[in-house]
């Protein structure tokens, strides 16, 4: 009898230091089931870390930056990615990182004196950022997009202005977006195409390779004033970019649209991400699941919503309708502008 109660005793304290290797979720501390994590503008110059399993925050960060305009997070997570205007009063935006939940260690990426940055995106393969950018001293007319090291080495130029894409001009390339696999970058390029009567201008959107080689157009607007596309963000599985639009001709004006990459084939999702009948201002893509995040336009407050979709034999389909994911009224903080990157776990 006293050797069974031995061994009982034995397995309740082998059970107990197994609970005690484990890492618990609770409230301060909360366990993603996946290796993603999501970023968004919480206020003028902070952002707010979110948890992809259950939307709570995990963190609201400061760095000492004094506004972020657009955020990221870099190669695993471990760097957030801002885009900021330069002290004293200008108008010129640089890329900064910092640690992700911290705000620590802030780290100039690109110089005031060199571009404008205009919009960017990170990696998930390795420590690279896209952005787009123009000479502050050199007008917008000589904008392209370039990528550069986390640790600001290695700047490559990918577009030219006024380069010849299936023989019609590119100018001000805007948004670019890493693929899942990082070997191919989507953007939007304005099109100009010589006319007997001057010129006509052309909203596309573009895929080259990580090098800028391969640009191969894969959507194009008839009208400039049609389609200024944005927030362009790649599904999961390559197969699709979902972005922002505007159409002058329809109600609303702005829209959502799928692409397949594949063929151009394009859905009209826009009906879907309404909210309460206001248009959406802000998306991007789960790297891990077939979630669509965005903001609806809501002046004063800031809800973060979600939506999913299935792909079945490469067609693309909504499923459900959307869902809150974070609110404004429960952490009095914007959810602005999100991003969704894979991370180490750690």
């Amino acid at each position: 009898m006293k050797k069974t109660l031995n061994l009982i005793i034995l397995f309740l304290f082998g059970l107990l230091a197994i609970e005690g290797c484990v890492k618990k979720e609770d409230d301060a501390n909360p366990v993603d089931p996946d290796n993603s994590l999501i970023i968004a503008e919480a206020t003028t110059a902070k952002y707010v870390i979110v948890s992809p399993s259950t939307g709570a925050v995990k963190a609201e960060v400061q760095p000492n930056v004094i506004s972020i305009n657009q955020l990221a997070l870099g190669y695993n997570s471990q760097k957030a990615i801002i885009t900021s205007k330069e002290s004293g009063g200008s108008f010129v935006k640089v890329i900064y990182t910092c640690d992700r939940e911290t705000g620590a260690n802030l780290f100039q990426v690109t110089s005031e004196q060199m571009w404008d940055i205009q919009s960017m995106d990170a990696s998930r393969t390795t420590p690279s950022i896209v952005f787009h950018g123009h000479p502050v001293d050199g007008g917008a007319s000589t904008s392209n997009i370039f990528t550069v090291n986390l640790d600001g080495t290695n700047v490559q130029q990918l577009t030219q202005n006024k380069e010849l894409v299936e023989g019609i001009e590119l100018w001000w390339p805007y948004f670019p977006a890493f693929s899942p696999n990082g070997q191919k970058i989507a953007f939007r390029g304005n099109m100009r195409t010589p006319d007997p009567g001057g010129y006509w201008w052309g909203q596309s959107i573009i895929v080259m390779d990580v090098n800028g080689s391969n640009k191969q157009i894969l959507y194009n607007e008839p009208e400039a004033n049609s389609g200024t596309h944005s927030d362009i963000s790649w599904t999961r599985d390559g197969k699709f970019l979902v972005f922002l639009t505007t159409e002058g001709y329809s109600t609303p004006n702005e829209r959502v649209k799928v692409l397949r990459v594949e063929d151009g084939h394009i859905i009209d999702i826009t009906q879907n991400l309404m909210v309460d009948g206001l248009h959406t201002t802000n998306l991007c893509t789960s790297p891990v699941s077939n979630t669509i995040l965005f903001n609806k336009y809501q002046p004063g407050g800031g809800d973060l919503y979600a939506i999913d979709y299935t792909v079945n034999n490469d067609q693309f389909q909504i499923n459900g309708s959307y869902r809150m994911f974070a609110a404004y009224d429960t952490y009095q903080l914007h959810f602005g502008a999100p991003d969704w990157q894979l991370w180490d776990g750690n």
